[in-house]
């Protein structure tokens, strides 16, 4: 595989991909990504101030980003590659005031918050459930190289088919 030269240059210590609204943390050595043989470890996660930053109780952000984190350091301790990239697609591409305003109508709602009740706050707030366009998601793991995933750290079915269309 063609590696990006910038990857490999011992001057840089961050990598900025021109892949916009995201950052790349990676565990372990980076040159590693193209080794067909390292164990790889990646999660593609979107921004989620209510949970990855204020712990709020009505997002599980939070405890996936960090089984993901933790993850990736195990893989590179036993000598392959963790990845995290974390996208800014804050409440679903929608925004943060949206996401705000539909987690105050979840937790309001009759009943309190319910799973079946799960998308009917956001459409009827933001007229759509999701804004994220995950076809073009992978596109930073191509850049760094990635040829395989041994853990897809993920739960989401849009991005797991994405990346599989890549690997």
């Amino acid at each position: 595989a063609d590696v990006n030269p910038k990857l490999l240059d011992s001057n840089y210590r961050c990598y900025l991909p021109p892949v916009g609204g995201c950052t790349v943390y990676i565990f372990g050595e980076v040159e590693k990504l193209m080794d067909g043989s390292a164990e790889i470890a990646v999660r593609v996660h979107d921004e989620c101030n209510g949970s990855d930053v204020f712990g709020t109780d009505i997002c599980t952000c939070r405890p996936y980003l960090m089984f993901a984190a933790i993850h990736c350091v195990k893989v590179a301790n036993r000598g392959g590659v963790g990845v995290l990239v974390y996208y800014r697609k804050e409440g679903r591409s929608l925004g943060e005031v949206v996401k705000y305003r539909v987690y105050n109508a979840r937790k309001n709602q009759d009943g309190g918050d319910r799973a079946e009740k799960y998308f009917h706050h956001t459409e009827a707030i933001a007229g759509i459930r999701d804004a994220r366009f995950q076809t073009m998601m992978p596109d930073v793991l191509n850049w760094l190289g990635i040829q395989h995933i041994d853990w897809l750290l993920s739960m989401s079915n849009e991005k797991y088919d994405a990346i599989w269309l890549l690997v």
